[in-house]
């Protein structure tokens, strides 16, 4: 039997049509899964990406002080406020006449009588940044500073913004020598430079790590010769996914953990656990507390004066009345 000429055409019809929505579904299925992978990188990159800013002493030291705050992270504000209090940041506004207050429950807070002469922010940014490559700027973010702060996401450049009016994005060729002239600069009158650097590959990264540490030393020379001291803020913005920063994390939020369990409770052998006291809280207490004996002392001294002071006729007003009764 062979088939007419509107069978032949009703199935070619249908073949195309069937064709044509296997394409669209081809299609769709494409974009959904482009779509998806671009959510999941993109969901990667904010959950990957932290910045931390740790806080180094150049010469003599002593003008910042950790605090018994067990959780660094923080916000860009936060840091704001503690870069107006260590330092004159240079923002386009009028000198302060006062000291700006910083935000509470930070990790590290300026002394309170020991100011420092200068300070620079040095920020390292971009794709390239890896600290397994970087072996002296990944010691200065651990135990060679004297604390450090750390932020969700990428917010290096947001927070060089916040460093001063001027902030140099220079090559990693001349990184070392705009940093010393920063610093030495900073130094006349405790103000805030800032330096930023990007980093796009591990060459890069090695230069910069080694540019840090030769400058540093050079700071430390120039320091220790002029009895000055000079604050270092190290910004590193980390995009990848490096195993230090979660066991970093993990470690804050189970330090976290046990102080809520130990509060109230004492330690394993029973004994009442004690929180140990900062130089800083030493230090305003005692300034509160020798404030406050000093004006009761004063006050108890005046008190005295007046009980002791002698009772005589006042001969001006006796004089005047006698006069008055005498006309």
């Amino acid at each position: 039997i062979t088939p007419s000429p509107s069978h032949k055409k009703t199935a070619n019809g249908l073949n195309v049509g069937s064709q044509s929505r296997a394409g669209d579904r081809h299609q769709t299925m494409t974009l959904l899964n482009l779509g998806l992978a671009a959510a999941v990188a993109a969901l990667a990159t904010c959950v990957d990406a932290a910045t931390t800013v740790a806080v180094i002493e150049i010469g003599s030291g002593g003008v910042a002080r950790r605090t018994t705050t067990s959780s660094s992270k923080t916000s860009i504000q936060a840091v704001s406020s503690f870069w107006n209090s260590m330092h004159d940041v240079d923002n386009g506004e009028k000198k302060r006449r006062a000291k700006s207050l910083q935000y509470p429950g930070m990790t590290v807070v300026p002394d309170l009588f020991k100011r420092a002469d200068g300070g620079v922010a040095i920020g390292i940014t971009g794709s390239g940044v890896d600290l397994t490559a970087m072996p002296s700027v990944s010691s200065l973010l651990g135990e060679n500073s004297v604390g450090s702060f750390r932020l969700s996401g990428s917010q290096g450049s947001a927070l060089m913004e916040k460093a001063g009016r001027v902030n140099d994005i220079v090559d990693s060729s001349v990184l070392g020598s705009s940093i010393e002239k920063k610093a030495k600069a900073a130094a006349s009158g405790n103000k805030l430079g800032s330096v930023s650097v990007s980093v796009d590959n591990k060459e890069s990264a090695i230069a910069v790590d080694k540019d840090v540490s030769k400058t540093l030393s050079s700071l430390q020379q120039y320091a220790s010769e002029t009895g000055s001291t000079v604050v270092v803020h190290l910004v590193v913005e980390e995009e990848d996914d490096f195993p230090r920063r979660r066991l970093e994390d993990q470690e804050d939020e189970d330090q976290d953990e046990e102080e809520g369990d130990d509060d109230g409770n004492g330690d394993n052998d029973g004994n009442q656990n004690s929180n140990e006291k900062t130089i800083f809280q030493i230090q305003y207490f005692n300034v509160v507390l020798w404030t406050s004996v000093a004006l009761v002392v004063l006050l108890m001294f005046t008190i005295g004066l007046t009980i002791a002071m002698p009772l005589e006729p006042d001969t001006l007003l006796f004089g005047e009345s006698a006069k008055m009764v005498g006309e």
